[in-house]
Order: structure tokens, then C-alpha cells, then sequence
């Protein structure tokens, strides 16, 4: 309406809009980019957790020319991978023997009762070749199941071959059995892995079909810095190959692993995905490799004591890596770590970088799907369709906050487990393929 004479209409506040906080920059340093998001960049001095987001990318383009591989093969050829499984083996072998040149050198070790060393380190030229292609035909299914011992000597052969920081040393495991001759604890093998990839050799897994033990494939996936993978088909280990292979090629940077030094009374509570152990202040884990203009984001959550002033120093943070782009040469990237500290709880909400929030939820939700396979796994089938509606819920109430096509995906992909529980409970082998599908969907998630 019109105002009255003398009185004066006061002007509408102007609208508050809020403005979401930038992204800090990242640094780069040989073929390694990194960025450090706190999930807030500012917090109230009662904050007693606080998650970081490492975001690791692989710079530059894939390698024009590739580094020269030292591969060791390790196949299962016990009774169990009769038929399909050995032809398909073979097969796939042949097909990745076709993509390496003399540069390479390729390890073929099987292994059932006993570990026979087919060849080692032979280069792939034309006579290299076709003895490695004969070695592979060779292979019979028969037997028991020494993973453990084979896996040993696998990396013993790839560990003699070290020296050449240019060459990429990889270790890639197949089973369709559980390790039942020898060496079988997880931890000892995972422990040996491990030994490898900080001398320079990673480890990548594929486990076929329902009746191997997917925590020890995983197991020696994480602690080697490579990858697993779950084949419940015998024709898709030709295209597990071919992915590895292509892995290797746009490798940019291996043996990638980081270290957190918590400030005064700061400590790493967790790092989700990643395998790490702590020593004292210092928390170190393993990523493993990293492709050209691939990304890997790394949740670390901080314990945090009482804070006071107004920055919070929480320590520091180094990667560290072999540059494959400048011939291995290590290299580090070293960074500190530290937020502002308000007395407005207003201010930290308004802080907060949405992108991490929604990579803790997925995270998170992934932790409780593996919850559900194993929960399966045992035959406790409520409480494996609990702990997913569980993860579902959550995830809708994040989404509802802040929409985003990650989640909504996610949501679909665990509606979509949550309704399999059915397929589970009909029979054995329903059980086994369920477990082995969502665990190895949530080890995939978490990288």
C-alpha cells in the first residue's frame, strides 16, 4: 500500500543466498595431483570427528609409449577348474601373451597339489612367446589347491627381476578353489603382499565362480595395491585381462600410498576402502596405482581433542610414489593439514563442501552392503535386508539435503540388493553368488 506522510517504509533485507565454499586447489607434482577437502572448512571447538577427502588424480595423458612389464601369471589349475574354466584361462592367456612385445618379460606359474613354474621372466619376443603360448596349453585341471605356495613364489620370481625402476612389476593371481596345501591364513599372505608392493611389485586378483574365498582375494588385492576382481562366468576372464592390461598401460603412477601425521591430540580414527596401519602419530595406507586422468577419493576420518583459537592444526599429509612418466623416479607430495575454528555452529554448516558429505555416504553405505553379504553369507537373511534398508534410508535423507545423481544412483543399486535377498535365500548356490556379487560391489565402491 501507500505509506503514510512523514513515514518512512523501511527497504527489504536483500536475500541471503548461500554461496557454497570453493574447492581448494590442488597440487601437482610429477604425474600425481592432489587435493585435500575437509568436509568443513570450518568447525566449532566441540567438533570431536572430521572427515577429509584426499582427491589423488592421475595427470596427463595416456603414455604413448608404455613402460616395459615384468608379469607373473599364477593360474589354479586344481580338479575344480576342469572344463570351462581351464579353456577359458587358457584362452585369455593366449589372447594377453598377443599384447606384449620383447620389452616384456612374462612369469607363467600354476599350481594344484604342487607349484610348477611353467617359465620365468621370458622375454616376449617370438621365441618367448610361443614357449609361453605351449605352457599355457599345457595346463590340466587336477588336484588340491596350493595358492599360498604359489603365490610365494610368484613373487619371489618378480622380486629377483627388481632393479629396473622403469619396468612395471605385476603379479596377477586366478582361483576358483580355496587354498587348502600350504600357507592359507589371509593375514600371512596379505602380509607377504604387502612386503611386495613396498619393494615394488602390486597384486591384482580374480576369484571364478562361487566357491573360492573372496576376503583372502580381497585381502591380497589391498595389501598388494592392485585390484580384484569376481568372475561368476568363465567367458568374462578374457575381458578381466584385457582390463587389467589396460590398467597397466595408462598407468601414470604405482606403488601410490600416503601417510597422515596427526597434529597434538589429532588421530586417524579410519581410512575407508584402503587397508593402513598406525605407528604412533603416523597413520599410513596403500592405494596402489593410479591412470592417467583417473581419480581416487580417499575418506580419512580424524578423532579431534578440544579446540581452541581460531585454527585448528590437525598435522600433515605426504604421498608418496614412483613416477612411471619420468622412468620411476620417486617422488612426494607433501602438504599440511588445518581448518578454521568458529564459535557459530551457523558457520560451519555453511562451510561445508557437499561433494565430501556425499562421498562419506557413499562410503558408509557401502560398509553396510558388505554388512548385508555377509550377514547373507551366514543365512541371516533379515539381517542382511535390514542393514540395507538401514543404508538406503540414510542414503534418501542425504539426498533429500542435497540431491545428487551419485546417490540416487546408489539408492537404486542397493533397492536393487535389498530385493535379491530373495534370489539368496533359494539355494545354496544363490547364497554364495549373492555374497560374492555385493562384496565385491562394495570393495569397488569404496576405491
Amino acid at each position: 500500500g501507500t505509506a503514510d506522510a512523514g513515514v518512512t517504509t523501511p527497504a527489504p533485507a536483500p536475500l541471503q543466498v548461500a554461496v557454497a565454499p570453493a574447492a581448494p586447489a590442488p597440487t601437482a607434482v610429477g604425474s600425481v595431483e592432489l587435493a585435500v577437502v575437509p568436509r568443513f572448512d570450518k568447525i566449532t571447538g566441540d567438533t570431536r570427528t572430521l572427515d577429509l577427502m584426499l582427491r589423488l588424480k592421475g595427470t596427463g595423458d595416456i603414455p604413448t609409449e608404455r613402460p616395459p612389464l615384468d608379469l607373473a601369471l599364477v593360474i589354479d589349475r586344481s580338479g575344480s577348474m576342469s572344463g570351462d574354466k581351464i579353456r577359458a584361462a587358457k584362452a585369455a592367456g593366449l589372447e594377453l601373451l598377443g599384447k606384449l612385445d620383447a620389452r616384456d618379460r612374462v612369469t607363467i606359474i600354476s599350481y594344484s597339489d604342487s607349484v610348477e613354474t611353467r617359465v620365468t621372466r621370458l622375454p616376449m619376443d617370438d621365441a618367448g612367446r610361443e614357449a609361453a603360448r605351449k605352457a599355457l596349453l599345457a595346463l590340466e585341471a587336477t588336484g588340491m589347491t596350493a595358492l599360498g605356495p604359489a603365490m610365494f613364489e610368484a613373487l619371489d620370481a618378480t622380486e629377483r627381476g627388481l632393479g629396473d625402476e622403469t619396468r612395471m612389476a605385476h603379479v596377477l593371481l586366478m582361483s576358483d578353489g580355496l587354498a587348502n596345501v600350504g600357507e592359507k591364513r589371509p593375514d600371512a599372505l596379505g602380509a607377504r603382499a604387502a612386503q611386495a608392493f613396498a619393494r615394488g611389485v602390486s597384486v591384482s586378483t580374480i576369484g571364478v565362480g562361487l566357491d573360492y574365498n573372496e576376503d583372502l582375494m580381497t585381502r591380497l588385492a589391498d595389501q598388494g595395491g592392485g585390484r580384484y576382481h569376481f568372475v561368476q562366468n568363465a567367458e568374462a576372464i578374457s575381458g578381466v585381462l584385457d582390463d587389467e592390461m589396460k590398467g597397466l598401460v595408462a598407468t601414470v603412477a604405482r606403488g601410490v600410498e600416503f601417510e597422515v601425521k596427526g597434529g597434538l591430540g589429532v588421530k586417524v580414527a579410519k581410512v575407508f576402502g584402503y587397508p593402513s596401519t598406525t605407528d604412533g602419530a603416523v597413520t599410513r595406507a596403500r592405494v596402489g596405482a593410479l591412470g592417467a586422468g583417473q581419480t581416487r577419493e580417499v575418506i580419512v576420518r580424524l578423532e579431534l581433542p578440544a579446540l581452541a583459537g581460531t585454527r585448528a592444526d590437525l598435522g600433515t599429509l605426504a604421498v608418496i610414489f614412483k613416477d612411471v612418466a619420468a622412468d620411476g623416479v620417486p617422488r612426494r607430495i607433501d602438504l599440511p593439514l588445518g581448518v578454521d575454528v568458529t564459535a557459530d555452529a551457523a558457520q560451519m554448516t555453511a562451510s561445508e563442501h557437499a561433494d565430501v558429505t556425499v562421498r562419506v555416504a557413499e562410503v558408509e553405505a557401502s560398509e553396510k552392503l558388505e554388512v548385508a553379504a555377509r550377514a547373507a553369507d551366514t543365512g541371516d537373511f533379515a539381517a542382511a535386508t535390514g542393514a540395507l534398508q538401514i543404508a538406503i534410508d540414510d542414503l534418501k535423507k542425504q539426498d533429500a539435503k542435497a540431491p545428487s545423481p551419485k546417490l540416487a544412483r546408489q539408492i537404486k543399486s542397493f533397492e536393487e540388493a535389498r530385493d535379491e535377498v530373495g534370489q539368496a535365500k533359494g539355494s545354496e548356490a544363490g547364497r554364495k553368488a549373492y555374497t560374492k556379487k555385493y562384496k565385491a560391489k562394495a570393495y569397488t565402491e569404496m576405491k
